[in-house]
């Protein structure tokens, strides 16, 4: 089952750790806020998506399955 990766915007503090972790799913806005800019998750991808989901001091990030 395919998996996306999802931000909860309302947990999110904009800590940045998602965005240094998975550098190819997630950008920043301009305060600091990540805005997932790709759901495709190749193995490579899903690696970084889930380091970045454990990584999260504010449970922000989550994989949502997709479809």
């Amino acid at each position: 089952m395919a998996e996306r990766l999802r931000v909860d915007p309302v947990a999110c503090d904009g800590v940045g750790i998602c965005a240094h972790l998975a550098t190819d799913l997630i950008g920043t806005d301009s305060w600091g806020y990540p805005i997932v800019v790709t759901d495709r998750l190749d193995a490579e991808r899903l690696r970084q998506a889930r380091a970045a989901v454990r990584a999260c001091p504010r449970g922000a990030l989550f994989l949502d399955p997709a479809g």
